[in-house]
């Protein structure tokens, strides 16, 4: 399968009239589960519960090595060679500030220097998995 990732515009090529009622919410879910990074979140917290909580040093270098994850397959998944479509660069954006957003909402290497404030992070999850898929459509390909 060639770019797993990468979010098709539904806008593009297809009139108005073709589409069946309930299509927009079903492109809008497609295009919110793309965006969120699971597996490198899933990744990040497997990982994270074997570090002891006496070393934030250690638990920001693997923040950090998963970061370069989300950035790797993003690239990777947006990629569509097949079509000759370069990586979606917004879409690897949105991802990595999503995986950001989700670390500071789990605490991670933010309690260390003091920066942790749960109810901000829950409300920036909120936030931004709930608005970003309504605004970005994906690329015009």
């Amino acid at each position: 399968m060639s770019a797993p990732f990468r979010i098709r515009r539904p806008d593009i090529g297809v009139t108005k009239a073709a589409r069946e009622a309930g299509e927009g919410f079903k492109f809008y879910l497609d295009r919110l589960l793309k965006m969120i990074p699971a597996e490198v979140v899933s990744l990040y917290l497997v990982g994270s519960g074997f570090i002891p909580k006496d070393t934030p040093i250690v638990l920001t270098i693997w923040a950090v090595v998963c970061l370069v994850g989300v950035v790797l397959i993003r690239t990777y998944g947006t990629t569509d060679p097949a079509n000759n479509k370069p990586p979606d660069w917004t879409h690897v954006a949105i991802s990595t500030t999503a995986f950001v957003i989700w670390v500071y909402t789990l605490g991670g290497p933010f309690t260390a220097i003091n920066l942790y404030v749960p109810y901000l992070g829950s409300l920036m999850v909120l936030a931004w998995t709930f608005f970003v898929p309504m605004f970005y459509k994906g690329p015009v390909d």
